[in-house]
């Protein structure tokens, strides 16, 4: 199974404030949406929490130190521990993981994904919340993918 973070992070590495996103762009969200359907989605309890409902044609994963939360929707998983998350998605023979946020999930992933993938917000502003920053003695810049409103970082790790 390929782990890959996914983030929108503006010029400043920040990527939330009052558990919101600071900025809305629909074409990014879209980008987003395309880029993950029909995949799994590993996300903090406040990034669900965040989003307010599991999104749509997802397998949603949440990691939340009460675990014990169960869910009648059957796209809804709750796991304590990163290890436990990954390890049933590769039960069920998930291909892509996508991990959605938020800081302290991407803090704690960023050097087990395969790949990075950062919409890059062309503007700095105002967050609680910040994207750990990309070593680039273990990342490599492979891509930039242009759109009107944003641009699409992928990294992939250097060979060691």
């Amino acid at each position: 199974m390929k782990l890959i973070i996914v983030a929108a992070v503006s010029l400043n590495n920040v990527i939330g404030l009052e558990n919101k996103i600071p900025w809305h762009d629909e074409a990014e969200l879209s980008y987003f949406k395309n880029l993950t359907i029909n995949n799994a989605v590993l996300m903090g309890r406040l990034t669900f929490e965040s989003i307010g409902k599991p999104l749509s044609d997802r397998l949603n994963i949440v990691l939340s130190r009460n675990s014990t939360k169960n869910s009648t929707n059957e796209s809804l998983f709750y796991f304590n521990s990163i290890d436990d998350a990954v390890s049933f998605a590769e039960q069920l023979n998930v291909k892509k993981m996508f991990v959605i946020g938020g800081s302290q999930i991407y803090e704690k992933m960023i050097n087990q994904v395969d790949e990075l993938i950062i919409s890059r917000i062309p503007f700095e502003v105002l967050g609680d919340k910040y994207f750990p920053k990309i070593d680039l003695k273990y990342w490599k810049l492979d891509n930039i993918e242009k759109y009107p409103t944003f641009n699409v970082e992928k990294y992939t790790k250097n060979e060691a």
